[in-house]
């Protein structure tokens, strides 16, 4: 009896997907027009891809198999295909996802999947008309630095969680917006840690926020093997001010942040006026989260970005900052530093300076479920112009999204 209600079941859950799926087919989808900057984005990090598959003497098939068979040092990378393939029976596509490669830890795949199903659904009758109904592979992988040298000379770009300048990989959005154990909280999806900070953001005034330059994160990564000493070290001997004309407040939470004495909560963040990012082992994950503070973003920004990331412009959205030496950061970086600062806080004691605000707008109206799904379509649609070129000198010489 047991066996038939679950087989009953199970026929009933596929039938409402299954309707679902075709609901959605007929429906017009999400306006990305509400997101200007994506299509920008896309053709930018598409670029590269768009060049070496030009020159490349390989097939779609021998790409993908190339791609499947990136290693780092002697282990494959982790990595798996997703699979673009259309129902006929309910006239919409459906992904499915095959792990190729053991991904390091198995929320990241599981996070990474869930923000593309949500796009494949929102996007399903535009997927449709594009495509033409044709199956459609890609591969995307879990490790915090691209894999395809362009110097591969691929037909195809992988999809990865940032990009840096001698790589064809296109970045798309990482397993954080869904699941994020390092931020500690019961509920560490992006979703609801935004929720969080815009509430907190917009319940601190400005004029009683903390007047000092805030970080916490791994200082044995990246550029923070730099940075976060002599933070420290002028925060210690207290030659901040004299620096800065403000204090300094890093701390080393450590790796997977083993040195609890020293986390905070990431809504406490918001607390402060003045936030600094950088990058970690490649990339950070956690600028999102400064933005949403309404706080302003003091950016050491490094090769590795994320996708959203030529979305912020220094100046409106972000203080932006060369990755220094230290006798630089002394010459040359600390004294602009001070100087900017002491603009901000003469002209903005009681009231957030535009672009603190403006970091905080673009958390709320660009980082949202939406423009996540957008940014997937329209990567999907550049990648299309790829993938289904007969020939690489089919593939036109500018990034296309039709």
């Amino acid at each position: 009896m047991a066996l038939l209600l679950c087989s009953t079941i199970g026929r009933m859950l596929g039938v409402i997907f299954s309707l679902l799926l075709a609901a959605l087919s007929q429906c017009s989808a999400y306006d990305c027009s509400a997101h200007p900057w994506i299509d920008e984005t896309v053709k930018h990090w598409f670029r590269a891809s768009y060049e070496t598959a030009r020159n490349s003497d390989k097939t779609i098939e021998e790409s993908l198999e190339a791609i499947a068979n990136i290693q780092w040092g002697k282990y494959y990378t982790g990595k798996s295909m997703g699979i673009l393939t259309y129902d006929d029976s309910v006239g919409a596509y459906h992904v499915t996802f095959k792990e190729l490669h053991r991904h390091n830890e198995p929320h990241k795949p599981a996070g990474m999947q869930r923000v593309i199903e949500r796009a494949i659904m929102q996007h399903n009758a535009d997927l449709v008309r594009a495509l033409g109904k044709k199956e459609l592979k890609f591969i995307f992988g879990t490790e915090d630095f691209p894999i395809v040298d362009t110097w591969l000379n691929l037909r195809l770009p992988s999809f990865q969680m940032c990009h840096s300048p001698e790589t064809a990989d296109v970045p798309v959005p990482d397993f954080t917006w869904e699941l994020y154990s390092q931020a500690q909280y019961t509920n560490n999806s992006w979703w609801e840690v935004r929720r969080l900070l815009l509430l907190k953001s917009a319940m601190l005034p400005w004029k009683l926020r903390e007047r000092d330059l805030f970080m916490r994160g791994d200082a044995g990564v990246g550029y923070r093997k730099v940075l976060m000493p002599f933070m420290h070290e002028v925060q210690v001997n207290r030659s901040d001010i004299a620096l800065f004309g403000m204090k300094v407040n890093f701390r080393s939470t450590g790796f997977y942040v083993s040195e609890m004495r020293h986390f905070s909560w990431l809504d406490n963040w918001c607390q402060h006026r003045y936030l600094v990012h950088t990058s970690g082992l490649t990339y950070s994950a956690s600028l999102k989260y400064k933005l949403a503070c309404g706080a302003v973003v003091l950016d050491f920004r490094g090769a590795f970005q994320e996708f959203y990331y030529p979305a912020l412009k220094p100046g409106v959205h972000v203080l932006s900052f060369p990755e220094a030496d230290r006798e630089a950061l002394v010459a040359t970086v600390a004294p602009e530093l001070k100087s900017r600062l002491a603009e901000l806080e003469s002209a903005h004691q009681d009231t957030p300076p535009p672009m603190a605000m403006a970091a905080r707008e673009f958390a709320v109206s660009q980082l949202t479920d939406a423009s996540l799904s957008c940014y997937w379509y329209k990567t999907l649609l550049a990648y299309a112009g790829l993938y289904f070129a007969a020939t690489p000198a089919d593939i036109p010489a500018e990034v296309r999204l039709d």
